[in-house]
């Protein structure tokens, strides 16, 4: 839930107050904005996304380095033994001088430049999965919507293209823990230019090529089910105000996979649920909820975790209280904001793109 006075899409007056004036963090603020993500990260690299668009500077990288903890220097120093680098502990936030001070000063035993040469050789450590039940049906969910999944060697290897940069984010939130992801521009038969992403993984993800085209007994329970359902809705899901016949949000799945769709139908047809399941053109169907309480009730069971999703579907949840609390108008002007918000969000990104493709091309 909002604190009192705020509205989301945050404006620039009330980010500066937050974060300069009362010094709060990117995830304080989250939470002031009752962002709904199960993992804290994502919820930051909303608010982090919302400063830069509105020009707010970070504040000083240097303030980190002042703050080194003990478990911090611990966390280094397990890093460091498990054969990361120093660059690589470092980041983009500290500088490996620091790091190494620190390790110093802890009396570990640093490598040789020889040793460290070798260890980069596999520099980008893929590290095993190590989710809940729920967070596997996540993760297959998504790739079952927007993800290319194949063998690379040893490695599964993750690959999709976009021209939103709340989806890269979102895609490092996911993967970034687990492997280094390359993001690039390229051309785009449809957007004229996006960005491309790729990672490569443990074996141990080795599921989502396992269940590309069949679902596991075990995901079919209820909280795996929403969680698979909340990977694919963050995949290829939309939810959308719908002011023409009637006052409230509607929810749509578009795929070609019609099995798949039929399944999630019958699924949550019996959690309550009447999905109805539109034929299109080229194979592609759609499935729509469009009765506004169950749309709220839906979003309200998801675990959604792609920022511009729940951006949207806190604001559709509360359209009941809007109602009732005679600010319907309001709520209607916030969701607009977002979609604006969003819209431009894209268009600069893929500006970006192009702006990258051709001056790599003019050198």
């Amino acid at each position: 839930m909002l604190d009192e006075g705020l509205t989301w899409p945050p404006t620039r007056e009330d980010l500066e107050r937050l974060y300069i004036v009362e010094k709060l963090s990117a995830a304080k603020i989250a939470k002031a904005y009752g962002l709904r993500y199960k993992d804290l990260k994502v919820a930051e690299s909303a608010i982090l996304y919302h400063l830069k668009r509105n020009g707010i500077k970070r504040r000083d990288p240097a303030d980190h380095v002042r703050k080194v903890t003990e478990e911090m220097v611990d966390a280094w120093v397990r890093r460091y033994e498990a054969g990361e680098s120093l660059k690589q502990i470092a980041g983009c936030v500290l500088s490996p001088v620091t790091v190494m001070t620190h390790l110093n000063a802890g009396k570990v035993q640093l490598r040789s430049r020889l040793g460290a040469q070798i260890t980069a050789v596999s520099k980008h450590l893929r590290r095993p999965f190590s989710g809940s039940k729920e967070d596997q049906s996540y993760l297959i969910g998504f790739a079952r919507g927007n993800l290319y999944v194949s063998r690379h060697g040893r490695a599964i290897r993750i690959k999709t293209a976009t021209t939103h940069p709340m989806m890269i984010e979102h895609l490092r939130q996911l993967f970034g823990q687990f492997g280094h992801c390359l993001v690039s521009p390229r051309k785009s038969a449809l957007a004229g230019f996006e960005w491309s992403f790729q990672v490569d993984l443990d074996k141990s993800f080795s599921f989502l090529l396992e269940f590309r085209r069949s679902l596991p007994r075990w995901i079919l329970r209820r909280r795996c089910f929403l969680s698979f359902l909340a990977g694919f809705f963050d995949a290829e899901g939309s939810i959308v105000l719908n002011e023409s016949s009637f006052f409230g949000f509607q929810i749509s799945i578009t795929n070609t996979d019609t099995p798949l769709l039929e399944a999630i139908r019958a699924r949550m047809g019996r959690l309550g649920f009447d999905f109805h399941l539109y034929w299109g053109k080229n194979g592609v169907c759609r499935l729509q909820l469009w009765k506004p309480d169950k749309v709220e009730e839906l979003l309200g069971l998801l675990p959604l975790r792609h920022p511009e999703k729940v951006s949207k579907a806190s604001i559709a949840y509360s359209r009941r209280k809007a109602i009732s609390a005679g600010s319907y108008d309001g709520m209607v002007a916030q969701w607009d904001s977002l979609i604006r918000s969003i819209k431009s969000g894209r268009d600069e990104f893929v500006r970006q793109a192009k702006e990258a493709i051709e001056g790599a091309a003019g050198k």
